[in-house]
Protein backbone atom coordinates (compact mmCIF):
# COMPACT_ATOMS: atom_id res chain seq x y z
CA UNK A 1 0.00 0.00 0.00
CA UNK A 2 1.41 3.00 -1.22
CA UNK A 3 1.39 5.92 1.81
CA UNK A 4 -0.88 8.31 1.50
CA UNK A 5 1.78 11.46 2.18
CA UNK A 6 3.74 9.55 -1.36
CA UNK A 7 0.40 9.17 -3.16
CA UNK A 8 -0.03 13.20 -2.64
CA UNK A 9 3.63 13.85 -3.57
CA UNK A 10 3.35 11.60 -6.86
CA UNK A 11 0.16 13.55 -7.55
CA UNK A 12 1.73 17.13 -7.16
CA UNK A 13 4.59 15.98 -9.48
CA UNK A 14 2.63 14.76 -11.95
CA UNK A 15 0.42 17.75 -12.22
CA UNK A 16 4.07 19.92 -12.84
CA UNK A 17 4.00 18.15 -15.95
CA UNK A 18 0.41 18.01 -17.42
CA UNK A 19 -0.74 20.38 -20.01
CA UNK A 20 -2.72 23.58 -19.38
CA UNK A 21 -6.68 24.06 -19.82
CA UNK A 22 -8.30 23.51 -22.79
CA UNK A 23 -10.66 26.11 -22.04
CA UNK A 24 -9.07 28.65 -19.65
CA UNK A 25 -9.96 32.01 -18.79
CA UNK A 26 -6.41 33.08 -21.16
CA UNK A 27 -7.74 32.83 -24.65
CA UNK A 28 -5.16 31.29 -27.17
CA UNK A 29 -6.73 32.62 -30.33
CA UNK A 30 -7.52 36.30 -31.22
CA UNK A 31 -10.23 36.62 -28.95
CA UNK A 32 -11.53 40.06 -30.41
CA UNK A 33 -11.89 38.66 -33.59
CA UNK A 34 -14.11 35.79 -31.95
CA UNK A 35 -15.65 38.20 -30.17
CA UNK A 36 -16.59 40.63 -32.85
CA UNK A 37 -18.53 37.50 -34.75
CA UNK A 38 -20.44 36.59 -31.90
CA UNK A 39 -21.63 40.08 -31.37
CA UNK A 40 -22.85 39.94 -35.24
CA UNK A 41 -24.13 36.11 -34.71
CA UNK A 42 -26.02 37.96 -32.10
CA UNK A 43 -27.95 40.51 -34.07
CA UNK A 44 -28.46 38.63 -36.83
CA UNK A 45 -30.91 36.04 -34.55
CA UNK A 46 -32.13 39.11 -32.79
CA UNK A 47 -33.16 40.10 -36.13
CA UNK A 48 -34.70 36.49 -37.40
CA UNK A 49 -36.25 36.16 -33.62
CA UNK A 50 -37.60 39.20 -32.87
CA UNK A 51 -40.49 37.94 -30.47
CA UNK A 52 -38.71 37.71 -27.21
CA UNK A 53 -40.39 35.12 -26.39
CA UNK A 54 -38.84 33.60 -29.41
CA UNK A 55 -35.42 34.70 -28.48
CA UNK A 56 -34.21 36.08 -25.01
CA UNK A 57 -30.21 36.85 -24.22
CA UNK A 58 -29.62 35.87 -20.89
CA UNK A 59 -28.21 38.67 -19.35
CA UNK A 60 -28.33 41.49 -22.44
CA UNK A 61 -25.56 43.90 -20.81
CA UNK A 62 -23.13 40.95 -21.83
CA UNK A 63 -23.22 41.98 -25.02
CA UNK A 64 -22.42 45.44 -23.91
CA UNK A 65 -19.34 44.15 -22.02
CA UNK A 66 -18.47 42.49 -24.91
CA UNK A 67 -18.50 45.82 -27.13
CA UNK A 68 -16.74 47.58 -24.48
CA UNK A 69 -13.56 45.44 -24.60
CA UNK A 70 -13.73 45.58 -28.64
CA UNK A 71 -14.12 49.15 -28.28
CA UNK A 72 -10.74 49.25 -25.80
CA UNK A 73 -12.80 50.27 -22.77
CA UNK A 74 -11.63 47.31 -20.96
CA UNK A 75 -8.95 44.76 -20.44
CA UNK A 76 -9.49 41.53 -21.43
CA UNK A 77 -8.96 40.15 -18.06
CA UNK A 78 -11.76 42.30 -16.73
CA UNK A 79 -14.49 40.90 -18.97
CA UNK A 80 -16.33 38.76 -16.84
CA UNK A 81 -19.31 37.81 -19.11
CA UNK A 82 -20.74 35.78 -21.85
CA UNK A 83 -23.07 35.50 -24.01
CA UNK A 84 -25.40 32.96 -23.73
CA UNK A 85 -29.41 32.80 -24.72
CA UNK A 86 -32.17 30.86 -25.21
CA UNK A 87 -34.50 30.18 -28.16
CA UNK A 88 -37.75 28.30 -29.22
CA UNK A 89 -37.42 26.89 -32.29
CA UNK A 90 -41.05 25.64 -33.74
CA UNK A 91 -40.60 23.53 -36.80
CA UNK A 92 -43.10 24.03 -39.32
CA UNK A 93 -45.30 20.74 -39.15
CA UNK A 94 -44.33 19.42 -36.56
CA UNK A 95 -45.95 19.35 -32.98
CA UNK A 96 -42.96 19.46 -31.02
CA UNK A 97 -41.51 22.81 -29.61
CA UNK A 98 -37.73 22.81 -28.52
CA UNK A 99 -35.90 25.28 -26.32
CA UNK A 100 -32.41 25.48 -27.49
CA UNK A 101 -29.80 26.91 -25.06
CA UNK A 102 -26.93 28.24 -25.44
CA UNK A 103 -23.77 29.93 -24.21
CA UNK A 104 -20.80 31.11 -26.51
CA UNK A 105 -17.52 30.74 -24.93
CA UNK A 106 -15.18 33.70 -25.70
CA UNK A 107 -13.47 31.96 -28.25
CA UNK A 108 -16.28 30.71 -30.37
CA UNK A 109 -16.42 30.36 -33.28
CA UNK A 110 -12.97 28.73 -32.59
CA UNK A 111 -14.47 26.72 -29.86
CA UNK A 112 -17.21 25.35 -29.96
CA UNK A 113 -20.28 26.84 -28.31
CA UNK A 114 -22.10 25.26 -25.38
CA UNK A 115 -25.47 23.45 -26.85
CA UNK A 116 -28.22 21.37 -24.64
CA UNK A 117 -32.36 21.42 -25.43
CA UNK A 118 -35.27 21.38 -23.28
CA UNK A 119 -38.18 19.81 -24.21
CA UNK A 120 -40.77 18.69 -21.52
CA UNK A 121 -43.14 16.96 -24.08
CA UNK A 122 -40.40 14.26 -24.90
CA UNK A 123 -39.75 10.99 -23.60
CA UNK A 124 -36.85 11.23 -21.60
CA UNK A 125 -34.83 8.67 -24.00
CA UNK A 126 -35.64 10.41 -26.66
CA UNK A 127 -34.72 14.06 -25.49
CA UNK A 128 -31.70 12.23 -24.46
CA UNK A 129 -30.86 11.11 -27.95
CA UNK A 130 -31.47 14.12 -28.84
CA UNK A 131 -29.00 16.19 -27.08
CA UNK A 132 -26.09 13.57 -27.92
CA UNK A 133 -27.10 13.95 -31.75
CA UNK A 134 -27.24 17.53 -31.79
CA UNK A 135 -23.85 17.26 -29.70
CA UNK A 136 -22.15 15.09 -32.39
CA UNK A 137 -23.18 17.17 -35.24
CA UNK A 138 -21.74 20.73 -33.63
CA UNK A 139 -18.47 19.00 -33.11
CA UNK A 140 -18.60 17.71 -36.74
CA UNK A 141 -18.49 21.57 -37.39
CA UNK A 142 -15.61 23.71 -39.03
CA UNK A 143 -14.20 25.67 -36.01
CA UNK A 144 -13.57 29.01 -37.01
CA UNK A 145 -17.67 29.66 -38.14
CA UNK A 146 -19.91 30.92 -36.45
CA UNK A 147 -22.84 28.03 -36.98
CA UNK A 148 -26.10 28.39 -34.79
CA UNK A 149 -28.07 29.00 -37.60
CA UNK A 150 -27.10 25.36 -38.84
CA UNK A 151 -27.77 24.35 -35.44
CA UNK A 152 -31.10 25.28 -35.94
CA UNK A 153 -31.97 24.06 -39.08
CA UNK A 154 -30.55 21.00 -38.11
CA UNK A 155 -33.33 20.90 -35.19
CA UNK A 156 -36.02 21.90 -37.73
CA UNK A 157 -34.93 19.12 -40.23
CA UNK A 158 -34.28 16.44 -37.35
CA UNK A 159 -36.86 16.87 -35.00
CA UNK A 160 -39.33 14.66 -35.83
CA UNK A 161 -36.81 11.71 -35.47
CA UNK A 162 -37.37 12.37 -32.11
CA UNK A 163 -41.04 12.03 -31.44
CA UNK A 164 -42.66 8.96 -31.27
CA UNK A 165 -46.89 8.43 -31.03
CA UNK A 166 -47.84 7.43 -26.96
CA UNK A 167 -50.52 5.98 -26.00
CA UNK A 168 -51.72 6.88 -22.83
CA UNK A 169 -52.60 3.69 -21.09
CA UNK A 170 -52.10 2.78 -17.30
CA UNK A 171 -48.69 0.96 -18.10
CA UNK A 172 -47.42 4.79 -19.66
CA UNK A 173 -48.61 6.37 -16.52
CA UNK A 174 -46.82 3.95 -14.25
CA UNK A 175 -43.16 3.85 -16.29
CA UNK A 176 -43.66 7.63 -15.88
CA UNK A 177 -44.52 7.68 -12.46
CA UNK A 178 -41.95 5.23 -11.66
CA UNK A 179 -39.26 7.31 -13.14
CA UNK A 180 -40.17 10.36 -11.04
CA UNK A 181 -38.96 7.94 -8.15
CA UNK A 182 -35.08 7.70 -8.89
CA UNK A 183 -32.73 9.38 -7.15
CA UNK A 184 -29.68 9.75 -8.76
CA UNK A 185 -25.84 10.17 -7.12
CA UNK A 186 -23.05 11.30 -10.16
CA UNK A 187 -19.46 11.34 -8.70
CA UNK A 188 -17.73 13.07 -11.02
CA UNK A 189 -13.75 13.21 -11.85
CA UNK A 190 -12.15 16.35 -14.01
CA UNK A 191 -8.45 16.20 -14.94
CA UNK A 192 -8.81 19.59 -13.79
CA UNK A 193 -11.52 22.93 -13.09
CA UNK A 194 -9.77 26.17 -13.18
CA UNK A 195 -12.05 28.81 -15.68
CA UNK A 196 -14.31 30.62 -13.80
CA UNK A 197 -16.53 30.24 -16.37
CA UNK A 198 -17.17 26.73 -15.62
CA UNK A 199 -16.88 27.54 -12.23
CA UNK A 200 -20.12 29.29 -12.33
CA UNK A 201 -21.97 27.36 -14.65
CA UNK A 202 -21.63 24.18 -12.55
CA UNK A 203 -22.84 26.01 -9.23
CA UNK A 204 -25.44 27.46 -11.40
CA UNK A 205 -27.13 24.72 -13.26
CA UNK A 206 -27.12 22.55 -10.01
CA UNK A 207 -28.84 25.34 -8.78
CA UNK A 208 -31.71 25.55 -11.52
CA UNK A 209 -32.09 21.61 -11.64
CA UNK A 210 -32.65 21.53 -7.72
CA UNK A 211 -29.45 19.24 -7.01
CA UNK A 212 -27.43 18.89 -3.98
CA UNK A 213 -24.10 18.29 -3.83
CA UNK A 214 -20.49 19.87 -4.29
CA UNK A 215 -17.89 20.96 -6.57
CA UNK A 216 -13.72 20.76 -5.81
CA UNK A 217 -12.03 22.97 -8.49
CA UNK A 218 -8.23 22.69 -8.78
CA UNK A 219 -6.38 19.53 -10.11
CA UNK A 220 -7.94 17.46 -10.62
CA UNK A 221 -11.51 18.74 -10.34
CA UNK A 222 -14.03 16.51 -8.33
CA UNK A 223 -18.24 17.03 -8.90
CA UNK A 224 -20.80 15.51 -7.30
CA UNK A 225 -24.58 16.24 -7.75
CA UNK A 226 -27.97 14.41 -6.48
CA UNK A 227 -31.07 14.55 -7.23
CA UNK A 228 -34.14 13.15 -9.58
CA UNK A 229 -32.48 11.02 -12.19
CA UNK A 230 -34.36 13.27 -15.19
CA UNK A 231 -32.54 16.25 -13.86
CA UNK A 232 -28.98 14.79 -13.20
CA UNK A 233 -28.44 13.30 -16.37
CA UNK A 234 -29.44 16.71 -17.86
CA UNK A 235 -27.29 18.32 -15.64
CA UNK A 236 -24.40 15.42 -17.08
CA UNK A 237 -24.79 16.39 -20.40
CA UNK A 238 -24.46 20.03 -20.24
CA UNK A 239 -21.16 19.42 -18.19
CA UNK A 240 -19.83 17.15 -20.77
CA UNK A 241 -20.59 19.60 -23.35
CA UNK A 242 -18.07 21.77 -22.46
CA UNK A 243 -14.47 21.60 -23.15
CA UNK A 244 -12.56 19.37 -21.35
CA UNK A 245 -9.45 17.59 -21.29
CA UNK A 246 -10.83 14.66 -19.66
CA UNK A 247 -13.93 14.54 -17.40
CA UNK A 248 -15.56 11.21 -16.37
CA UNK A 249 -18.41 9.61 -13.90
CA UNK A 250 -16.52 7.67 -11.18
CA UNK A 251 -19.35 6.13 -9.86
CA UNK A 252 -23.01 6.19 -10.15
CA UNK A 253 -25.36 5.77 -7.53
CA UNK A 254 -29.14 5.32 -7.83
CA UNK A 255 -32.35 4.64 -5.96
CA UNK A 256 -36.10 3.63 -6.09
CA UNK A 257 -37.38 6.09 -2.96
CA UNK A 258 -41.05 5.68 -4.05
CA UNK A 259 -43.44 8.34 -3.25
CA UNK A 260 -41.04 9.74 -0.17
CA UNK A 261 -39.52 13.02 0.10
CA UNK A 262 -36.54 13.32 -1.43
CA UNK A 263 -35.01 15.51 0.81
CA UNK A 264 -34.74 12.51 3.08
CA UNK A 265 -32.27 10.71 0.62
CA UNK A 266 -30.06 13.10 0.25
CA UNK A 267 -26.41 13.19 1.57
CA UNK A 268 -26.25 17.11 0.63
CA UNK A 269 -28.48 19.75 1.61
CA UNK A 270 -27.57 22.01 -1.07
CA UNK A 271 -24.59 22.11 -3.33
CA UNK A 272 -21.86 24.79 -3.05
CA UNK A 273 -17.95 25.07 -4.06
CA UNK A 274 -15.57 23.68 -1.60
CA UNK A 275 -12.48 25.31 -1.09
CA UNK A 276 -10.10 23.49 1.43
CA UNK A 277 -6.65 24.56 1.82
CA UNK A 278 -4.97 25.76 -1.50
CA UNK A 279 -1.73 23.90 -3.30
CA UNK A 280 -0.25 26.40 -5.09
CA UNK A 281 1.70 24.50 -8.70
CA UNK A 282 3.09 25.19 -11.48
CA UNK A 283 1.58 28.69 -13.26
CA UNK A 284 -2.26 29.33 -12.00
CA UNK A 285 -2.56 25.32 -11.37
CA UNK A 286 -3.53 25.14 -7.71
CA UNK A 287 -5.13 21.61 -6.01
CA UNK A 288 -6.75 20.78 -2.59
CA UNK A 289 -5.73 19.38 0.60
CA UNK A 290 -7.04 15.84 -0.19
CA UNK A 291 -6.99 15.21 4.11
CA UNK A 292 -9.75 17.90 4.34
CA UNK A 293 -11.58 16.37 1.22
CA UNK A 294 -11.47 12.83 2.75
CA UNK A 295 -12.74 14.31 6.08
CA UNK A 296 -15.38 16.00 3.95
CA UNK A 297 -16.35 13.24 2.22
CA UNK A 298 -16.28 10.99 5.77
CA UNK A 299 -19.39 13.38 6.54
CA UNK A 300 -21.12 13.25 4.35
CA UNK A 301 -21.29 9.30 4.42
CA UNK A 302 -19.20 8.79 1.69
CA UNK A 303 -15.76 8.27 2.52
CA UNK A 304 -15.31 5.06 0.20
CA UNK A 305 -15.51 7.32 -2.83
CA UNK A 306 -11.91 8.47 -1.61
CA UNK A 307 -10.20 5.14 -3.32
CA UNK A 308 -12.78 5.02 -6.05
CA UNK A 309 -11.44 8.71 -7.18
CA UNK A 310 -7.74 7.97 -6.25
CA UNK A 311 -7.32 4.33 -5.72
CA UNK A 312 -6.19 4.81 -2.42
CA UNK A 313 -7.39 4.75 1.21
CA UNK A 314 -7.70 8.65 2.05
CA UNK A 315 -6.52 9.76 5.64
CA UNK A 316 -7.90 12.31 6.85
CA UNK A 317 -6.50 15.58 7.93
Amino acid sequence: MISYCLFILCIFVSQMSLEPDDESDSPNCDVAAMLELQVSEVEMLTSMFPDKTEFSLDDPTAVKNIQSFLDGHIKYEYLHKRIGFSLHVNPEGSQMSVELVCTFPHEYPQAAPNVFTRCSDMSKENHRKLNEDLHEFIQSLDRGEICMFSVIEWIQSNIDNYVQPVEVDDSTSEKEVQYDTILSRLWIYSHHIFSKFKRRDIIDWAEELKLTGFSLPGKPGVICVEGYSRNVDDYWHRLRGMNWKRIVIKEKEEADIGDDDIDKHRKFSNFEEKVFNVRGGKGREYHMDFGQLHSYLEEHQSGHLFSIYFGVDGKSS
